[in-house]
């Protein structure tokens, strides 16, 4: 218990009238959990899951799913990984809503490590960090089987969006299948590897078709939240002006190809972070802050507290 609190966690017991009442009707529930953070007992919650190694067009639909399923009231659960569980993660700040990470390791190891600064968010931010797993365990590959059957059992149902074949979204999806929870799956490229998961899903009758958060939101019967407003100025090709006063004509005057895809990716009104930039634009954290300090000197992007971002 001491460790526990030292990773400023609590321990809830499978007889705690806040342990998730959906976790408790899986068959050999975890005996307890430990949270870090805010694990509501009884909301909607819907998993979000797939590939480590993936596009930029997957984590782009991650984002989206978090994103809108956040807006509409909804809680994310994925596994804290690299890849779709980030970005699924990552949608639901995007949308002001909150998120749960359960964990392949001890409540109190940050695995993978750049994926610190997330967590953090994540229990701040009024979801929770979640591990069955006693403090101090190390992310083995045993481990993880009994995660998603944890984060799968937290959910209403789960959105399969990019995995091979030979996957731990698929686990995930086998025992939401087993739990009489609802499987959905997003097509892909028949070329992409990564697409062989949800689209073998579909192929074989295990997942209804997912095209769009839209579409699990309609199937559950759940309201689809109004679209957030928009300055269509925010996503002009170009920014109106530069601190020199000259247009640019196309986003390659403005800086390199990296940056461009992060000017590309800013709002005029909504500040991103640069964890959340940096994700969706595949490169590392470090190098996304340098590139936005270049942006912010030719005077095309605002820098708020806390290396938020904004286009000027």
């Amino acid at each position: 218990m001491k460790a526990a609190r030292d990773a400023s966690a609590r321990v809830l017991l499978l007889d705690d009238a806040q342990y998730p009442k959906k976790l408790r009707r899986i068959p050999n529930p975890p005996r307890l959990l430990y949270v870090r953070g805010n694990l509501a007992p009884e909301v909607r919650r819907i998993a979000v899951v797939g590939a480590r190694e993936v596009g930029e067009s997957g984590l782009a639909l991650a984002h989206e799913f978090g994103d809108m399923f956040a807006r509409a009231g909804v809680e994310v659960v994925s596994g804290g990984a690299r890849g779709i569980d980030a970005a699924a993660h990552e949608g639901a700040l995007w949308g002001q809503g909150t998120s749960i990470a359960v964990l392949g390791s001890g409540i109190d190891v940050v695995y993978p490590s750049d994926n610190r600064r997330l967590f953090d968010r994540l229990a701040n931010g009024g979801g929770a960090l979640v591990s069955e797993l006693a403090p101090g365990t190390q992310p083995m590959p045993r481990n993880f089987p009994r995660r998603n059957r944890t984060v799968a059992g937290l959910s209403d149902a789960v959105v399969v969006v990019r995995a091979a074949q030979r996957s731990g979204a698929l686990i995930t999806a086998a025992h939401a299948t087993a739990q009489n929870i609802p499987v959905y799956a997003v097509p892909g490229d028949p070329a992409d590897p990564r697409a062989e998961g949800p689209n073998g899903l579909l192929r074989e009758g295990k997942a209804k078709l997912a095209t769009g958060p839209a579409d699990v939101l309609t199937d559950l019967g759940w309201p689809i939240p109004m679209a957030p407003p928009v300055d269509d100025a925010s996503h002009s090709a170009v920014p109106a002006s530069n601190e020199t006063g000259k247009r640019p004509d196309t986003d390659t005057e403005i800086i390199d190809a990296t940056g461009a895809k992060l000017w590309r990716l800013l709002d005029e009104r909504t500040p991103a972070h640069v964890d959340d930039l940096a994700l969706r634009a595949q490169i590392p954290a470090r190098e996304a802050l340098g590139k936005l300090a270049e942006l912010e000197l030719k005077g095309i992007v605002v820098q708020r507290p806390g290396k938020y971002f904004l286009r000027r």
